[in-house]
């Protein structure tokens, strides 16, 4: 399971979502860092 964009991460209050995290998607993070909806 993903978040479908950040919105939903934050609703979630799942924000920022790092790689490894469940809801990581490489669609969430924009630079590549490997943290997403920074």
């Amino acid at each position: 399971m993903y978040f479908r964009n950040c919105a939903a991460a934050r609703a979630a209050g799942a924000d920022p979502v790092r790689i490894g995290d469940p809801g990581y998607g490489r669609h969430l993070d924009r630079d590549g860092d490997g943290v997403g909806c920074e």
